[in-house]
C-alpha cells in the first residue's frame, strides 16, 4: 500500500493530537450504528488490545474515563504478566500514553460510549499505522447465525470458546460477564466430575397391542477447580441484547480434516457431540449462556459414559389374559473427564437458542 507525503503527514498529526491528552468520542459525535474498529476486533493483525468498561459517570457525576481505562489496563497487565500497579485516576483520565514502572508504554484509544457504558481500549505502544487502523469507525457487528456473519460464528477454531452475556441491570459488567461465562466453560472442559443416572423402562401388552418406553436422567456435572485460563477477547457481536464474544485460549489449535464431525473417533480420541434446545427444550432462564453450558455438559456426560458405566437390569414376564413384559434398566456414571471444544454452532428457533457442540477427549484424560 502506497501513501503520498501529505497523507502520511496528516496521519502523524492525527495520532499526535491524541498522544498527550485525553480524547473521547462524545455522544454527539458518534452514530449509534458505528463503533471504532477496536470495539469489534480488539485483536487485529499484530495488535493485541484489551477493552475496559465502566458506568458512564462516576460517583461524582464525572465522565468515568479513569474507571474504564483502569479496567482495560488491569487486563493488559494480567495478560503480559506485568505487576499490577495503581495509577492515579487523574493521570489515567488525562493522558493517552502511559509509562508503566515495568518500562513499557501503554496507549489508550479515544473512548467509546454505547448504551450508557463508557469503553476504553488499551494496548502496548504500536506503530502509527496499526493504531490508526484500530481507530477507524466501522459498523456495529450484529450476530447473524444463518449467514455466518461475522465469519467467526461458523469458523472451526479448536482453540476458541464462545462467551456470552445478556444485557444486565449493570450494563458495564456485561463484557466481564461474557468472559466469566467463557471461563466457566473452560473450567468444565479442563476437569469435571460427572455424576449421572439414567432410568429406562419398557413395557409391552399384547392385548392392547401397546409398547411404551420411558426415559429419565438425573445428572450433575461440576468443574473440579476454578482456574484462570488466560483467554483473550478476539472479536464480538451482539444479538438482541446478548453480547457474544469469541475468546482465544493460549493453546495450540487442532487442524481439522474434512467431514471430521461425522467421526466417532478423531486422532485416536473419542469425539462427542453435545446439544441443547432440540425438540423445543428451553432452559429455566431462557439465556443463551445457559444453553451453551448445558450443551457442553451433555457432551461431557456422553464422554463419561465411554470411560465407565454401571448397568442394572430387571425384567418381568407375566401372563394375565395375555402376554405382558416389563423391563427396567438403571445406568450409573461417576467419572472425571476433560476435553477440548472443537466447534460450536448456535441457531435460534422461535427466539429459543439451539446449541450444538463437538468435544474431543483430552490427551491427558483423567
Amino acid at each position: 500500500m502506497k501513501f503520498n507525503l501529505f497523507s502520511f503527514t496528516l496521519l502523524l498529526i492525527t495520532l499526535a493530537s491524541t498522544s498527550g491528552c485525553n480524547t473521547t468520542l462524545g455522544l454527539k459525535k458518534q452514530q449509534t450504528n458505528r463503533a471504532p474498529h477496536w470495539f469489534i476486533k480488539p485483536v487485529h493483525n499484530q495488535t493485541i488490545g484489551f477493552i475496559g468498561a465502566a458506568a458512564k459517570y462516576d460517583s461524582l457525576g464525572r465522565v468515568n474515563v479513569a474507571g474504564s481505562r483502569k479496567a482495560a489496563l488491569v487486563k493488559l497487565q494480567n495478560h503480559h504478566q506485568f505487576a499490577i500497579t495503581e495509577i492515579d485516576a487523574k493521570q489515567l483520565a488525562s493522558t493517552a500514553k502511559l509509562k508503566l514502572p515495568s518500562g513499557n508504554t501503554v496507549r489508550f484509544m479515544p473512548e467509546f460510549f454505547y448504551q450508557g457504558v463508557i469503553y476504553s481500549y488499551a494496548t502496548l505502544e504500536q506503530d502509527a499505522f496499526a493504531l490508526s487502523q484500530q481507530q477507524t469507525l466501522t459498523s456495529l457487528s450484529t450476530c447473524q447465525f444463518k449467514q455466518c456473519n461475522p465469519t467467526w460464528l461458523c469458523d472451526e477454531q479448536a482453540n476458541t470458546i464462545t462467551g456470552v452475556s445478556f444485557y444486565t441491570s449493570t450494563p458495564h459488567q456485561q463484557l466481564s460477564m461474557a468472559q466469566q461465562n467463557a471461563n466457566l466453560i473452560a473450567n468444565l472442559l479442563s476437569n469435571s466430575q460427572v455424576h449421572a443416572t439414567e432410568f429406562i423402562s419398557q413395557s409391552s401388552d399384547t392385548n392392547s397391542n401397546r409398547h411404551t418406553v420411558s426415559f429419565n436422567q438425573q445428572s450433575n456435572v461440576k468443574a473440579k477447580a476454578d482456574q484462570h485460563h488466560g483467554m483473550i477477547l478476539n472479536e464480538l457481536c451482539e444479538y438482541h441484547g446478548t453480547l457474544i464474544g469469541n475468546f482465544v485460549l493460549p493453546i495450540n489449535s487442532i487442524e481439522l480434516e474434512d467431514n471430521w464431525q461425522s467421526q466417532a473417533v478423531y486422532q485416536d480420541r473419542s469425539l462427542i457431540q453435545g446439544s441443547f434446545g432440540h425438540g423445543g427444550a428451553i432452559s429455566s432462564d431462557l439465556l443463551l449462556s445457559t444453553a451453551i453450558e448445558l450443551a457442553i455438559k451433555d457432551a461431557l456426560i456422553e464422554l463419561a459414559k465411554i470411560k465407565g458405566i454401571a448397568i442394572e437390569n430387571n425384567s418381568t414376564l407375566s401372563f394375565n389374559d395375555g402376554f405382558y413384559f416389563l423391563s427396567k434398566s438403571k445406568m450409573t456414571v461417576n467419572e472425571q473427564v476433560s476435553g477440548q471444544l472443537l466447534d460450536i454452532k448456535i441457531s435460534y428457533k422461535k427466539e429459543n437458542p439451539i446449541v450444538n457442540v463437538w468435544v474431543l477427549e483430552a490427551n491427558n484424560q483423567l
